[in-house]
């Protein structure tokens, strides 16, 4: 095969390779659901102090109920360690981080939302949780508290309230039931308040 044959071989492989990845990402931004809170924090490890801040919530894809299922029993024979190996393949948005606390967007690893009698729903979040320097650093027992979890009970209307775990050790209890623990005074529950679903009007217009 000539150069000038194989020159265009490959910029045509490559054009299709952008192709495919701009109707992926399209499809992603066509199925995306955002949603936005007000964190009353507390006493968060990463943001000394009291104070309120504004987290944004893409979710690109919902995590099937087999899917959940699976990734339970995961943890049940393997730990958190099997878990969280799991976890980094199964990526379902992201949660982008008030701006002025300079850290970067991390990932949602598992989505699910559960609708209500009302017609509302209740959305979960769970991702693994940003671990900064100084915790790795010093080995400290935040360290072990490896998981975030987000809750937002949400109307027929989008809006609603909720709560947000910054870090959660996972534990099954006697009855082999799953069991949340945080550190007392510093990560949690924090409330979330003035949850909403972002509507894009034109979106709306055009499925009318």
């Amino acid at each position: 095969m000539s150069n000038r044959r194989w020159t265009a071989l490959w910029l045509g492989l490559v054009l299709v390779a952008a192709a495919a990845a701009a109707v992926r990402a399209e499809d992603k931004e066509k199925n995306r659901e955002t949603f936005m809170a007000t964190v009353l924090q507390q006493a968060n490890m990463r943001l000394p102090g009291g104070g309120t801040f504004q987290l944004t919530m893409n979710v690109d894809q919902w995590t099937s109920v087999e899917e959940r299922k699976r990734l339970l029993v995961t943890f049940k024979e393997g730990g958190s360690e099997a878990l969280m190996k799991e976890l980094r393949k199964a990526k379902a948005g992201y949660i982008v981080p008030p701006a002025f606390a300079r850290w970067p967007s991390w990932e949602i690893d598992v989505a699910s939302s559960i609708p209500q009698p009302d017609g509302g729903r209740i959305v979960r979040l769970f991702t693994e949780r940003p671990i900064i320097f100084g915790e790795a650093y010093y080995n400290t027992r935040s360290k072990d508290y490896e998981f975030g979890i987000v809750e937002l009970k949400l109307n027929a209307d989008g809006e609603g309230e909720g709560i947000t775990i910054p870090a959660a050790k996972l534990s099954l209890s006697a009855e082999g039931e799953l069991a949340v623990e945080t550190l007392p005074y510093t990560t949690g529950p924090q409330k979330l308040i003035g949850v909403r679903q972002w509507k894009d009007k034109k979106k709306d217009k055009d499925k009318k």
